[in-house]
């Protein structure tokens, strides 16, 4: 019963805007198919050696860079329900056109004006997101909005890699770019009215009686150690879409249905007990401690590679990292939220993505190249130093109370 009832709470209270854009991040997300099979589509259809896969790949980082950027900014000056609907319209665009590059440069090209519009979703979601939530809230409403990210992601890299392997990679670029316009006509009517709900004032009465002076996010030092400590995570954290699919595929010969299968079954792990997992760590008030552990098992989870591997062993491995992933990644994306005010939420978050993206350039470049001239055992001793370097930062930040 008691479980039951933490199930209700997890699920309650959400405002009807949340349910908005958690649903249209639903549809977005269930049409991701690219991405989690980009570096084996760059080295197995278009002939790429790793390191050129890295480079080409590097692009959606730099696109990603300025998309969240301009997103973020852009909030702030025409706001962020517009800001939304423009980038899902323009980036599914883009992708559905991304299938007819095929040289370098074009590829890199595109990649970047394909992330530099669909990226600029993320700091627009989420500044959307923090008007409408009071910030005891917030990382809550984040597991809410990252439940329909892995819920879509559940299957849409499962599918996604189905149909690469029996109709062919063209498909995943015409089903990405269908999903994004599709979610662009379903967030405009959904959200055209929103500003004429009373009840709108009694959140915006919330968030402004926190609200204190403007800091600029680049003048704020703990902020700035919070990044720094985001970035040596993330990129941690990302392998698994650049460069673990290649060592599955090359080292332990998983095929794309296979790898594909193993990211859904973390999506599924995350949505039946990431929500309630956060709303018992925020109602027990122990997020600092819970957010250290994250990282770990995120960055312990690679040295697993180091064993000799099979599907099973694949699994076990995915599901340390998504403890890890369902831990950290809500109480992180939150803190943004929480440290911003209204005034400046988007320059935070266009700051916050900004070194997500960061991740997207730096990563794939890295580590792809480090496998290849290194080896994977090196690569894997690599990420876990990089954990460390996190789990310190973060650590300062828990004993100065910041996180």
């Amino acid at each position: 019963m008691n479980a039951i009832n933490l199930y209700k709470e997890a699920y309650s209270g959400h405002r009807k805007e949340v349910w908005a854009l958690s649903a249209i991040t639903f549809v977005n997300r269930i049409g991701t198919m690219v991405l989690p099979f980009l570096t084996v589509y760059l080295t197995t259809v278009l002939d790429f050696s790793l390191t050129n896969a890295g480079f080409i790949a590097s692009g959606f980082g730099f696109g990603s860079l300025a998309g969240s950027y301009l997103g973020g900014r852009f909030s702030d000056k025409i706001g962020a329900n517009n800001v939304i609907i423009l980038s899902l319209i323009t980036g599914g665009i883009m992708f559905i056109f991304l299938q007819f590059a095929v040289s370098f440069y074009a590829l890199i090209a595109m990649i970047f004006l394909t992330a530099m519009f669909g990226e600029a979703y993320r700091p627009a979601m989420t500044t959307a997101m923090g008007d409408y939530v009071p910030k005891s809230q917030t990382g809550r409403s984040m597991s809410l909005i990252r439940l329909a990210i892995n819920l879509g992601m559940a299957g849409g890299p499962a599918i996604g890699g189905l149909i690469a392997v029996t109709l062919g990679y063209h498909w995943l670029f015409w089903i990405d770019g269908l999903t994004c316009i599709s979610a662009a006509i379903i967030f405009y009517f959904v959200s055209r009215h929103w500003e004429k709900q009373a009840d709108n004032d009694v959140v915006k009465t919330i968030i402004e009686d926190d609200e204190t002076e403007a800091i600029p996010p680049l003048k704020n030092m703990n902020y700035v150690i919070f990044l720094i400590a985001t970035y040596f995570v993330g990129f941690v954290f990302m392998q698994w879409f650049h460069s673990v699919p290649v060592f599955l595929k090359s080292g332990w010969n998983l095929q794309e249905d296979a790898i594909g299968t193993l990211i859904g079954l973390s999506c599924i792990i995350i949505v039946v007990f990431e929500m309630p997992l956060i709303h018992s760590i925020e109602k027990a008030g122990k997020i600092r401690g819970y957010i250290l552990l994250g990282v770990f098992l995120i960055g312990v989870s690679y040295l697993l590679f180091l064993f000799e591997g099979s599907f099973a062993f694949a699994l076990l491995i995915i599901s340390v990292w998504t403890c890890g992933e369902m831990i950290f990644m809500p109480l992180n994306n939150a803190i943004p939220i929480n440290i911003s005010t209204k005034k400046n939420r988007g320059a935070y978050m266009s700051y916050f993505w900004m070194i997500w993206s960061l991740v997207h350039i730096t990563s794939p470049i890295v580590s792809l190249f480090i496998m290849d001239k290194f080896g994977y055992d090196s690569f894997w001793f690599f990420l876990f130093g990089m954990t460390l370097i996190s789990l310190l930062l973060n650590y300062i930040l828990a004993q100065r109370k910041m996180i």
